[in-house]
């Protein structure tokens, strides 16, 4: 003969919900004002939005004496709000696309990395300012139009294996010295091509040739 044993279960806490102004935060509790008086509730996991002094919350309180913030209802109209979750917070679009816009800016702040992966990335702006300590910048192909451009370095160091450039005007100005280190150097001017200096030297190991139909020396 079997006999089955009852399960003593244990009763279950009764929940009611009732509105509440937050007075304060004491620690990681919240002191919110009821209709039954002063009660400590917890932020609920749900509740993305941080509750602020003067809030009206929804508050969820069991008899067992647990007390939760369910949700910030009214807030004074022009109040800042913060999204704050304890630990990482992932937000996930299986399928869809994700938007953030806003009317007067969008700050993004980490004390560490801000990483972006993606197959595409445009930046469209009127005004755009960079300002970092180190860059490192690795590419296949990089393709610039640009109206002006003016950079201002303490020193650059460029190593290439070509470089081809194609300008209608070039202007230079070195105040100290230029050097050139070069296995062949040919330059070709259509019309005229003068070089100036208060001395100029042309030296060659073996051979210098002038060949023009005139040639004035002196």
């Amino acid at each position: 003969m079997m006999r089955s044993l009852a399960r003593k279960q244990e009763p279950r806490a009764l929940v009611t919900q009732e509105f509440g102004t937050v007075v304060r935060a004491d620690g990681a509790a919240l002191v919110v004002e009821t209709d039954a008086g002063e009660v400590r509730a917890k932020r609920a996991k749900g509740c993305l939005l941080e509750p602020e002094a003067g809030d009206l919350v929804l508050v969820a309180v069991a008899t067992d004496g647990r007390c939760y913030v369910l949700s910030v209802l009214e807030r004074e109209d022009g109040a800042p709000g913060s999204i704050v979750a304890d630990g990482d917070l992932n937000i996930k679009l299986p399928a869809g696309r994700l938007g953030v816009a806003a009317q007067d800016g969008i700050g993004l702040v980490s004390a560490k990395e801000v990483a972006v992966v993606s197959a595409g990335l445009s930046v469209n702006a009127v005004d755009g300012n960079v300002a970092l300590q180190r860059l490192s910048f690795v590419g296949t192909l990089l393709r610039a139009e640009i109206s002006k451009a003016k950079v201002l370095a303490g020193s650059l160091d460029s190593v290439l294996e070509r470089l081809s450039q194609r300008v209608k005007r070039s202007y230079r100005t070195i105040e100290e010295s230029e050097h050139l280190r070069a296995e062949r150097v040919d330059y070709v001017a259509k019309k005229t091509m003068s070089l100036r200096g208060e001395n100029t030297l042309v030296t060659a190991q073996e051979l210098v040739k002038i060949d023009g139909e005139q040639i004035h020396l002196g």
